[in-house]
């Protein structure tokens, strides 16, 4: 049954997570950590995957994570020109606008989670949050990088241009099981990505405790009502973690 092999594949996945990126992620999330303990600001980037929804606002999550993105749309097609966004200089110029109008400062880190790494978006925001001394750390599919040719004019990838790049583990094309005459279903790097970002945070929480500190963390609106997770909110706010 799809749904046996499914189940197998994915275990499977995360198992790999555990015996080859354990101390890639304890090291992501020593960093994460030491930031929250300077009350720097800790935020995700998605390209379109799980973690937009599932690294903020969850039961049992850090309150210090928040979103990261941005976008810019212009009406005005003129036929026979070129979209601007496919020149490199466009991005450097967008991602730079983008960082300005951010809240993001020196000493702040940065998830960057992308599973083929190699879209000069996300390679032009890792360079120039380098620059302005925010620490970042990427997420994607080794093997699918590997695979893909880049398209920044460096010719870089995500995990040259992170302080810490942590594979997800998926196979090229992200699918994780074969079907018969189609193509291959139930892709692997949403999970992959979440099952990451958590162990990260317990990691970041642990370090904190260690130094004495005790982090926000969210209590499900279910069990105590909205009240107290604005309580928390409060509490987060003033102590910055």
């Amino acid at each position: 049954m799809y749904m046996e092999q499914y189940l197998g594949a994915a275990e499977g996945l995360l198992k790999r997570i555990r015996e080859q990126q354990f101390d890639t992620i304890e090291r992501a999330g020593i960093l994460v950590g030491a930031c929250l303990r300077q009350k720097g600001a800790v935020c995700v980037m998605d390209t379109g995957h799980m973690l937009q929804h599932e690294a903020f606002l969850r039961a049992g999550g850090l309150a210090s994570f928040a979103p990261f993105g941005f976008a810019m749309t212009v009406d005005n097609p003129i036929e026979g020109r070129v979209d601007p966004l496919t020149d490199p200089t466009t991005i450097v110029g967008e991602v730079a606008l983008a960082l300005s109008r951010s809240r993001l400062k020196s000493g702040d880190l940065l998830i960057i989670n992308s599973n083929s790494g190699r879209s000069a978006l996300v390679v032009e925001l890792a360079l120039q949050c380098h620059e302005r001394g925010i620490v970042t750390v990427g997420i994607a599919s080794a093997e699918q990088m590997r695979r893909c040719a880049p398209t920044h004019p460096s010719e870089k990838k995500l995990a040259k241009v992170v302080d810490i790049f942590i594979d997800n583990c998926t196979p090229y094309g992200d699918a994780l099981v074969p079907v018969k005459n189609n193509e291959p279903m139930c892709p692997g790097s949403g999970i992959a990505s979440a099952h990451i970002l958590w162990a990260i945070q317990a990691t970041a929480i642990y370090v904190l405790e260690q130094d004495g500190l005790q982090p926000t963390i969210f209590r499900s609106v279910h069990l105590s009502g909205e009240e107290h997770m604005e309580a928390q909110r409060e509490a987060h706010r003033k102590r910055g973690y």
